[in-house]
């Protein structure tokens, strides 16, 4: 009886592992088309991409990469996330603040209200407290209420 559970048991876990090798090798083929597509200037590939690296893969490097592309394709979203990717690894009036405020401007400027939201922040860091009151107030006009709360908050 008992070699019968552990024969039972090694069939269900070999069965498990092939199942499981299945669905990695899923993975890297649409992981593989959304490459190639993101390549071709797909725009919407290289935000899924950016999401994948940066949530999955936690590799914050490659998902900015793949933002940066999908930002410079008009995928606005890819504008935001990359944006806070590149403060978060800068310092005020670092050439990563310079390009977030590029990124953030971008995709401001298409309607992008959490990108209104960070542009005020970053300004806010930066110490131009005039600038940052400017989008946050264009933030809380777009319906972003952390940038009603940061501009009624700073305009006291």
């Amino acid at each position: 009886m008992v070699k019968k559970i552990i024969l039972l048991t090694a069939v269900l876990t070999a069965s498990i592992f092939i199942q499981a090798s299945a669905i990695c090798a899923e993975e890297d083929e649409l992981t593989q088309k959304k490459r190639a597509l993101c390549e071709e200037g797909n725009s919407t590939a290289c935000f899924q991409m950016g999401e994948r690296y940066r949530i999955i893969e936690q590799d914050q490097k490659t998902a900015l990469d793949f933002y940066i592309k999908a930002c410079d394709a008009g995928y606005m979203t890819g504008c935001t996330n990359g944006g806070i990717l590149l403060v978060v690894k800068g310092t005020p009036y670092s050439k990563e603040f310079k390009q977030a405020r590029k990124m953030f401007i971008k995709s401001c400027e298409a309607g992008e209200d959490p990108s209104c939201f960070n542009l005020g922040s970053l300004y806010y860091k930066e110490g131009r407290q005039k600038k940052s009151l400017q989008y946050y107030l264009k933030a809380c006009d777009m319906g972003n209420q952390m940038g009603c709360i940061k501009h009624k908050k700073l305009s006291r």
